[in-house]
């Protein structure tokens, strides 16, 4: 069985003159849960839609569960379950009798987790969808998509809207349903307390380019902010190779790098003769580091 269940190959997507998605390489293993970031706009949903076979690629190929999603049969669909960042589910329609309906959609239909999930989210079985809160919203849509057993699940911001008791209870809730039977999870998200404490490994994305592609621990172990100070002959001339983002001020220095030997800062140091000092970051400075414009 291939390890990954996500591949993209030079996989680029246009909306007019403009690059949605450019030149994306991406990977994501089988049983992982892969968080994928961005800023509005960075091409997050655009993505999804071409993992979940809505839109295809202008060119470029992309692989889900070892096959294209132009070539996805209803079998396939089976496999992956898709709650969007604003899932239309039908207004008027019961919630158990909604439930029943999309039962009967899926040959792997799982009631017994169905049972659960309701007791543990407490879904009111008899009230209509629309009288549904947004999170009771959230939690309808990810029952329907765990109850049809997929081994993806692709969620575009799930926990969208919530507060952050709601969110972080929600969270949890479908995260221990989802690692009970090892599936493989790609979702998206702007809040990046959340993917920090829940995913295994991470995207993002910038201006539809994918910048940064690894798993959590080995980002925040390596990505350091590193201040050079004290130095003899000024930092004018001060060079740095391969730096996510680089600032000079008065005399220092502060870069924002991968820093996999402190030999290589050691030798920097000595050779414009100057002290440096290290700054572990959260994942949240990562990424605000990787991606603000200035």
């Amino acid at each position: 069985m291939n390890s990954l269940m996500i591949e993209t190959r030079n996989v680029n997507r246009m909306f007019g003159c403009t690059y949605a998605v450019q030149n994306l390489n991406l990977q994501v293993r089988r049983g992982s849960i892969y968080g994928f970031l961005g800023r509005n706009g960075a091409g997050k949903t655009t993505t999804i839609k071409m993992l979940a076979g809505l839109i295809w690629p202008d060119d470029g190929e992309i692989e889900v569960c070892g096959v294209s999603p132009r070539n996805f049969t209803a079998e396939h669909r089976q496999k992956i379950g898709y709650v969007s960042e604003k899932q239309m589910l039908p207004p008027s329609m019961r919630v158990g009798k909604l439930i029943e309906f999309c039962s009967k959609l899926y040959r792997d239909w799982d009631g017994r987790l169905v049972d659960r999930i309701v007791n543990q989210f407490r879904l009111p079985l008899d009230k209509k969808v629309k009288i549904l809160s947004l999170g009771g919203t959230r939690q309808l849509s990810i029952l329907l998509a765990l109850a049809q057993k997929p081994d993806l699940l692709l969620l575009d911001e799930p926990a969208g809207g919530l507060d952050v008791v709601a969110r972080r209870e929600f969270l949890d809730q479908i995260l221990d349903l989802i690692r009970e039977d090892g599936k493989t999870v790609f979702f998206s998200s702007h809040l990046l307390g959340d993917v920090e404490r829940v995913a295994d490994e991470i995207g993002i994305m910038d201006q539809g380019k994918l910048k940064i592609s690894e798993p959590l621990d080995r980002l925040k172990e390596t990505v350091k902010q590193v201040r050079f100070h004290g130095f003899a002959n000024g930092c004018e001339t001060f060079e740095l190779p391969h730096t996510f983002r680089v600032k000079k001020d008065g005399g220092e220095v502060l870069a924002t790098l991968r820093v996999e030997d402190e030999n290589t800062l050691r030798q920097l140091a000595a050779k414009y003769h100057c002290q440096y000092e290290i700054r572990p970051l959260s994942l949240e400075d990562i990424f605000v580091e990787i991606v603000r414009e200035s």
